[in-house]
């Protein structure tokens, strides 16, 4: 039986690209949490919440387009 031809992987295939870890995605849970919790209880949450999310969201899409050469550094 013959076996397969074995591709070696250095050819012509790209890296895998991670981006760099974040501090905003649990920031922004923190702040969904927030709106969740300020929906039942009080609003000084709610708007505390919102605030944390809107911010979390700019600032990580900011970072995002940093990393892709949209934005200079």
């Amino acid at each position: 039986m013959a076996e397969p031809e074995q591709e070696t992987h250095g050819e012509g295939h790209e890296a895998i690209h991670l981006p760099p870890p974040s501090i905003w995605p649990p920031v922004l849970a923190l702040g969904i949490a927030l709106i969740l919790l300020g929906l039942i209880l009080n609003r000084v949450m709610l708007i505390a919440g919102l605030v944390i999310a809107v911010s979390a969201t700019a600032l990580w899409v900011r970072d995002a387009r940093r990393e892709f050469g949209e934005l200079p550094e």
